[in-house]
């Protein structure tokens, strides 16, 4: 989640100087060989089975096809903040999901959590004096980002438990690679290298410098052992609890934003963030905290 809060303020950097798609691509591209590099050298003996094959290939066209293009489009119009704050509704939407799709009950702290976050969403997007300050479009990418990670995340439970994460994000990397190549060539886009004043951290660098090391992260850290460690959190303790983390994802985009770009939050997003964050947490309420607080004697109304 470090990684990934870390990736909206680097691509906000990189989509200075490169379209998202050719981002994209080189971000795959890149991870790709250095992940089949690590096969090759420490996992040799993990087999793929073909049987995989085309629940993989409907993995990569969610995550990280559609997803990406959700999101990184969606960056271009919306603030690294507000955007992590976004994506990291997806354990609210997975639970919905699996409330309609699987029956899985959900219990009124979760629903109450649910309305807590949204009402979180709402103040981070409007400013303080009640406008809505947002792009409309760039809500609607990063709302097809969240729906496509639900998707992925659903597969991915199924197949964390099949193939080594390695070689999983290995594989979803690499076919990855294949979709966007083509929107790549088609676009006919190049790498034009633009300087960006408003980065603190790194003003120190030049602009080539500084867009290749935020291009080395975002391949490296968020492409590769972000999805690693996820898919290895997946398969060891299972979607539902592994999408928890995802409510430190704003903190760390926050930090980093700050740190790296100067932004300033105010107490209305300070405020967006506290409600975001609790409303994940009871969203994410379980039978163990039920059994919990009949223990104690405390009230179960929520719990029901």
């Amino acid at each position: 989640m470090l990684f990934w809060g870390t990736s909206y303020v680097f691509t906000s950097i990189c989509l200075h100087s490169i379209t998202p798609i050719l981002l994209i691509t080189t971000r795959l591209v890149i991870s790709a060989g250095m992940l089949w590099l690590v096969v090759l050298l420490f996992y040799r003996k993990e087999t793929f089975a073909l049987k995989n094959f085309k629940p993989l290939l409907l993995l990569t066209f969610f995550e990280p096809f559609v997803y990406f293009i959700g999101e990184t489009y969606g960056l271009q119009r919306v603030s690294p903040v507000i955007t992590s704050l976004i994506i990291s509704t997806i354990p609210i939407f997975t639970a919905l999901s699996s409330r309609v799709i699987f029956h899985t009950k959900l219990l009124k702290i979760n629903v109450l959590g649910i309305i807590i976050s949204f009402i979180g969403v709402v103040s981070m997007l409007i400013s303080p004096n009640m406008s809505f300050e947002t792009d409309g479009i760039g809500l609607l990418l990063l709302l097809l980002a969240v729906l496509s990670a639900v998707v992925y995340g659903f597969i991915l439970n199924k197949l964390a438990s099949k193939m080594h994460p390695v070689l999983l994000i290995a594989s979803q990397n690499t076919i990855g690679v294949l979709y966007f190549v083509p929107l790549c060539l088609f676009s006919g886009e190049k790498l034009q290298i633009m300087p960006v004043a408003d980065v603190v951290l790194l003003s120190s660098l030049s602009p080539t410098m500084t867009f290749w090391v935020c291009l080395l992260i975002l391949s490296v850290f968020s492409s590769s052992l972000a999805f690693i460690f996820y898919s290895f959190s997946v398969k060891q303790i299972g979607i539902t609890r592994s999408n928890i983390f995802t409510n430190l994802i704003p903190i760390f985009t926050a930090i980093t934003s700050y740190i790296l770009l100067g932004e300033q939050l105010t107490g209305l997003k300070i405020a967006g963030i506290i409600l975001i964050i609790l409303g994940l947490i009871l969203v994410q309420v379980r039978i163990s905290v039920q059994k919990l607080m009949k223990i104690n004697g405390m009230s179960s109304y929520f719990l029901r």
